[in-house]
């Protein structure tokens, strides 16, 4: 286990397996919802929305 403290940024890149190498590419759609989690924490949640 790790601390962390104020101020703490995480990063996890790019997983594999992401929409542009599958065939037929697979990309985000608006309306889309993405979240992420950190288990007794907080949760991140984020509509996809289309350009205006």
């Amino acid at each position: 286990s790790m601390t962390l403290h104020p101020g703490t940024v995480i990063l996890t890149g790019t997983p594999e397996g992401v929409g542009f190498t599958r065939r037929p590419p697979l990309f985000l759609q608006p309306g889309d919802d993405i979240r992420i989690e950190i288990e007794k924490i907080a949760t991140l949640s984020n509509r996809v929305i289309a350009e205006s």
